[in-house]
């Protein structure tokens, strides 16, 4: 029979484990590098029925953001599936406008927990080169000159409650 000391001290356990579970962890040095305007169907790495051919040409936008976080083993170590958002900044964040095409990649491969090395060939080695990595996101075509500032900022998680939140970085203006 659990007394209730016992069962206070089960409590507490229980308490700072979803605590724990609930941090909030990510990289604090996104930069976004380059936005590129590219075609969709170039970008082999975005999913695409097969079946549906052939593969449409739709403008959408390239955005290569550096971090010096290995984000394939920040999501592997807390099983986290990363995402992003992209829109307009606030003071409270990014609100969350710009459609996105899939995730985060790096070369041809998508970054998150499930990801196996061979995904992702050659991605051990730019890691360890260093100090910073760049990788990929894809949006809705952005304007070249925006009537207000847009944003970046990488989110995700784990269902345990874990919680990815990176810093925000402003999108600058391109060609």
């Amino acid at each position: 029979m659990l007394t209730h000391r016992k069962l206070v001290a089960v409590a507490a356990i229980i308490s700072g484990a979803m605590s724990l579970a609930a941090c909030t962890q990510g990289p604090r040095d996104i930069r976004v590098v380059s936005v590129t305007d590219v075609d969709f169907k170039n970008e082999s790495q975005l999913e695409w029925n097969d079946y549906l051919k052939p593969r449409p040409s739709i403008a959408i936008s390239r955005i290569d953001f550096s971090t010096s976080t290995d984000l394939l083993a920040l999501a592997r170590k807390h099983e986290y599936n990363i995402d992003f958002v992209v829109g307009p900044c606030s003071k409270d964040g990014v609100k969350k406008s710009v459609g996105p095409y899939g995730g985060v990649y790096w070369g041809k491969g998508q970054i998150y927990f499930g990801t196996r090395d061979a995904e992702v060939p050659g991605y051990a080695e730019a890691v360890a080169k260093g100090p910073t990595v760049t990788y990929q996101v894809y949006v809705e075509k952005l304007p070249s000159r925006p009537q207000e500032p847009l944003c970046f900022t990488l989110e995700g998680g784990n269902m345990l409650g874990g919680k990815l939140r990176s810093n925000v970085a402003v999108i600058p203006s391109h060609p």
